[in-house]
């Protein structure tokens, strides 16, 4: 029997909290480790960061995909509801679960690390406007939630091994964070930006809510739409178009007889 509405909403919003736990609580952790050590994230920081953003996605797609489709993040929502996948009339369920869990999320972190994750950025996302240009910024938080939507639908398609669904979103979450993070943060996801601004907010913590609305939530919407548009036009099979007379003319069944 499928599950109701407000049990995949309430699984939607437990996924999302348990990523948001994970995912930029884990940047907390290693600030927390870096202590005054310059960069406080290096490298191999950045890479430890994008592992544990990608086992949890991993994780919980195994866990609650087969409850809510474990969408976690409004812009596959959005997505999905646009290309005629998912029901507009279930997307306000999902995607206030989203952003509920999201900031349940970002209050767990609060309670883990106590003010020092408030003092520690929360794990947002944000950029540098003084190196960085408001187009950058948006591009890349565009393409990377085009390219995380293009590697959710190329899995999940009927034609595709799904057994690995769950290793290929991680996987691509990994190889996005790598490139995206040091530019945006690589958000990827407007609930995962939204919850740790909302509650550094509360906590009396840095905000950058001009950055939301221009970066952090339009282009993740148009990106994984766009993804979605394009990933049906190309893996939707040719029609190919037959001369009328080959159509129409079929082989003899006596031609048949006579061959045997």
């Amino acid at each position: 029997m499928e599950h109701s509405l407000s049990q995949r909403a309430i699984t939607e919003a437990l996924g999302t909290a348990l990523l948001v736990l994970v995912g930029p609580g884990s940047v907390v952790a290693t600030l927390v480790l870096s202590g005054d050590k310059t960069p406080a994230i290096t490298g191999a920081d950045l890479l430890g960061i994008s592992i544990a953003f990608g086992l949890v996605i991993t994780a919980l797609v195994y866990a609650i995909g087969k409850v809510s489709g474990c969408h976690i993040n409004p812009a596959v929502t959005f997505a999905l509801a646009a290309t005629k996948r998912f029901p507009w009339r279930e997307v306000p369920a999902y995607v206030g679960g989203q952003f509920v869990g999201a900031v349940l999320g970002a209050l767990a972190i609060w309670a883990v690390f106590a003010h020092s994750g408030i003092d520690l950025g929360m794990g947002q996302t944000s950029f540098n406007q003084d190196t960085t240009t408001w187009a950058s910024a948006m591009f890349a938080e565009g393409i990377g939630t085009a390219i995380l939507m293009f590697a959710i639908l190329g899995i999940v398609d009927t034609r595709s091994p799904g057994d690995f669904a769950g290793l290929v979103i991680g996987g691509v979450v990994v190889a996005i964070i790598m490139v995206v993070g040091p530019i945006t943060g690589a958000s990827l996801n407007p609930a995962r930006a939204f919850g740790p601004e909302l509650v550094s907010a509360i906590g009396g913590g840095a905000t950058h809510w001009n950055q939301y609305l221009p970066v952090y939530l339009l282009p993740g919407l148009v990106g994984s739409a766009v993804a979605a548009v394009a990933y049906d036009y190309l893996a939707t099979p040719r029609q190919q178009t037959m001369p009328i007379e080959h159509a129409v003319t079929h082989p003899d069944p006596d031609d048949y007889v006579v061959a045997k």
